[in-house]
């Protein structure tokens, strides 16, 4: 399947905590995972809901059998649960001052606190618990906070869960207070998310940056023919205000009002896929854009074989959310693909301007047009810059040097 290493001996467990497993949309969570498997760790994956759709990936490397769904076994009857709640306080009284440590840290009281603690008790004797989405944190800030959890705490925030609302409706009223008092460790995939993070209390010395990789033995170049007369564009990601596909179909509009025939794929599913189908109705683009729908990898890298330059008009929304890195403009350029991009959040770390790609000023859609009609008119320059991204992307993002740098973390805060 794939070589273990043994970064460290006495590195026995990960337990990951998702809060749902898998995600279609979140491959690179279970990339994380099969980054720890490879480094010589075996792994647990704990997760309140397991959706039994979609799993191809976690059959082929028997992910399934390692989930433990978050179930804290609370009765429904009121009398029963206190009944079981006093049986727990007897069964676990060694650990007397740290339950009432650990009630004392709630801002209410509550017969599942005691539930939840006993339920992570059984983990203590792992390595690292690696919790992926600062928002899934919870209880685990608080039990490390309290030094009952004994194993070293890793938190992956990946994006929404630094921006305040959460959710459109959650205040930071220091929210992330017991995560960031606790000895616990905050990656982040670009600078510009472990800023945005810093900003929340987060101390600097608790951060570290690590981005998502690419598989670059699955995404690589393959020379297709092409039509020079068209030029053909794609983007992928969720349909979402956040993507900024709409800057997109701009850009297609305006070359076309220049005489550009120019052809635009979108991959993905969202909220927005209505407006965005509006949008193409009214410009009257319907032989021009296409609206693919979900891919899965494979149909993906396909698509993306058949295409000119990638396109990533991310913008920011309500509350200031930005796109934090990009995972696809990197797919995108391991595949050969150019990447013309807006300078919006972590976006700038994923393109090396006017090398495998342009940065754009973020809402300067006339500024991507001149980009794209450049390259459309020097197909050689063209070429060269997508000969560059995917040696940028090999370089600096294939997923083996990845495991590289997430070895030598586990490795040192296992040690510490």
């Amino acid at each position: 399947m794939f070589k273990k290493r043994n970064y460290n001996q006495k590195a026995k467990e990960v337990i990951f905590k998702i809060p749902q497993f898998p995600h279609i949309s979140e491959t690179f969570l279970v990339a994380q995972i099969l980054t720890a498997i490879k480094l010589g760790f075996s792994i647990k994956i704990i997760t309140r809901k397991f959706i039994r759709e979609n799993i191809s990936l976690i059959e082929k490397y028997n992910l399934q059998e390692r989930v433990i769904i978050q179930d804290y076994r609370i009765p429904k009857n009121k009398f029963i649960r206190s009944l079981k709640w006093i049986l727990l306080l007897i069964q676990n009284i060694s650990d007397i001052n740290y339950i009432f440590r650990y009630y004392r840290v709630q801002e209410t009281f509550s017969l599942t606190w005691l539930y939840q603690l006993v339920f992570y008790k059984k983990f203590n004797k792992a390595s690292i618990f690696h919790i992926q989405y600062g928002t899934n944190s919870t209880p685990i800030d608080k039990l490390k906070k309290i030094k009952y959890l004994k194993p070293a705490v890793i938190v992956t925030f990946h994006g929404h869960d630094a921006f305040f609302p959460l959710y459109g409706y959650i205040d930071n009223n220091g929210y992330y207070n017991d995560l960031f008092a606790s000895n616990s460790f905050i990656t982040a995939n670009t600078p510009y998310l472990s800023n945005k993070i810093e900003g929340l209390g987060c101390s600097k010395d608790k951060l570290k940056v690590i981005p998502v990789g690419v598989n670059t033995s699955y995404f690589y170049p393959k020379p297709t023919q092409k039509d020079s007369n068209i030029i053909k564009l794609i983007t992928v990601g969720r349909l979402d205000n956040v993507k900024g596909q709409k800057y997109c179909i701009e850009v297609v509009k305006q070359l076309l009002n220049l005489r550009i025939e120019a052809r635009l794929s979108i991959i993905g599913a969202g909220e927005e896929r209505e407006n965005l189908e509006t949008l193409i109705n009214e410009y009257k683009l319907t032989n021009n854009i296409k609206l693919l729908g979900s891919k899965n990898s494979s149909e993906i890298r396909d698509v993306l074989w058949q295409h000119d330059i990638y396109l990533l008009l991310a913008v920011p929304v309500e509350n200031g959310r930005r796109e934090t890195q990009g995972l696809a403009t990197l797919e995108a350029q391991a595949c050969g693909l150019s990447a013309i991009v807006f300078d919006s959040g972590g976006v700038k770390y994923t393109v090396k301007n006017e090398i495998s790609g342009f940065i754009c000023e973020e809402f300067n859609v006339n500024e991507v047009v001149e980009k794209v009609k450049y390259l459309h008119e020097n197909r050689k320059v063209l070429q060269d810059m997508g000969e560059n991204a995917s040696r940028f992307v090999s370089e600096q993002y294939s997923q083996s040097l990845i495991d590289e740098q997430w070895g030598q973390f586990y490795n040192e805060i296992i040690k510490e």
